[in-house]
């Protein structure tokens, strides 16, 4: 094996073991456990960061994008063959978890077409209750956030050219400060579209579609004084975090970014030493790339425990408890691990007969986990 394939295997390895850690920090959330910090608030922005940095990379390999010479029919079959890629890797789970509870009569006909159509944060917004109607599927919004952009921006990315797709991202950026600040100044910062409308999302998908365009020229970002200072500034933000306010809620959420975009560049560049060799340690890789079915899969899980469970575990499920946390991620990832093999892996070996309008000298080390 070359040395540019092992690189290219251990940046995509490093990135699941990313995509893992983020969603860590939502399942504590979820946990109950009461902290001062809340680690889900910026594991969900690591989140639509890496799938912001990770769609966009493979747009750049895939899609011809405008003024390439490539003729409209070729780029259309490149957009389509995307589409059908994104859908057989995020599709199959979700709605399964979906038909499983409408037919067991957990949810109802209107909630399953509410998260089966990814409108969840947009109701939730309209509703401004985290709970369309279960409380055990409040998290599919990030889902709903991450296909939203991943309908839109892969078309813009084929129609625009690259100063205007930049002149887009930057925007999106603005937008997302602007309406930080906007719901602030009216009040309407503790609704709940707050956090499930799409523009309070933009800002993380733009930043990380933008660490992918500019790549080449962000080395200085992977060197070690950059990666010292990101650590420092993480560390500031954690404890302003545990303060509130006005910069708590409008200025960290886009700070956050900042050390966030060097860890992803730097795990992706192959430049983080010791912590990279943590990111390389198998089981973390496995349970990276099983993290949709984790990420999933948890609430559902906590109420299967809570209602089907034996009496002796539920307790500490319901109390939200150090131990029930244990209990619920434990049965979580032993459920996650059979989706994998059983049912997600198995669908995934239909990609071979989706068309692939890819240059063959452009190589895309994540594009199999987005």
């Amino acid at each position: 094996m070359s040395r540019n394939t092992l690189q290219a295997k251990g940046r995509r390895e490093q990135l699941d073991s990313l995509r893992l850690l983020a969603i860590s920090g939502v399942l504590f959330d979820h946990a109950g456990i009461s902290t001062r910090f809340l680690p889900g608030i910026v594991g969900v922005r690591f989140f639509l960061l890496l799938s912001g940095f990770l769609i966009t990379r493979t747009l750049i390999a895939q899609l011809p994008g405008r003024g390439t010479g490539t003729a409209g029919g070729s780029g259309m079959t490149a957009l389509l063959s995307f589409y059908a890629k994104r859908a057989l890797r995020i599709w199959p789970l979700y709605y399964l978890i979906i038909a499983v509870l409408l037919i067991g009569g957990v949810i109802q006909l209107r909630e399953a077409a509410i998260h089966g159509l990814f409108v969840t944060n947009i109701m939730q917004a309209i509703k401004n209750h985290w709970h369309v109607t279960s409380w055990f599927l409040p998290h599919f919004w990030t889902i709903c956030v991450q296909e939203q952009f991943y309908l839109l921006w892969p078309l813009l990315f084929l129609l625009l050219d690259t100063t205007r797709r930049n002149l887009l991202l930057f925007g999106m950026l603005g937008v997302a400060v602007l309406f930080r600040l906007g719901m602030w100044w009216t009040g309407m910062h503790t609704q709940v579209g707050f956090h499930t409308l799409p523009f309070a999302s933009f800002d993380a998908l733009a930043v990380g579609s933008l660490l992918a365009i500019g790549h080449a020229r962000l080395g200085f970002l992977v060197e070690r004084r950059a990666q010292a200072w990101a650590l420092v500034l993480a560390v500031l933000l954690s404890l302003a975090g545990m303060f509130g306010g006005f910069i708590d809620t409008v200025v960290l959420p886009s700070l956050w970014l900042v050390p966030l975009s060097v860890l992803i560049l730097s795990a992706f560049d192959g430049r983080l030493g010791a912590a990279g060799a943590f990111l390389d340690w198998r089981p973390l890789v496995f349970f990276g790339r099983i993290s949709l079915g984790i990420y999933l899969l948890h609430l559902p899980v906590a109420y299967a425990i809570i209602t089907y469970g034996p009496r002796s575990l539920i307790p500490w499920v319901e109390h939200r408890t150090w131990s029930g946390l244990a209990i619920n991620t434990g049965t979580t990832m032993i459920l996650a691990t059979l989706s994998w093999f059983l049912f997600e892996k198995p669908l995934q070996r239909l990609r071979r007969y989706l068309p692939d309008a890819r240059p063959a000298r452009v190589a895309v080390p994540s594009e199999a986990a987005v």
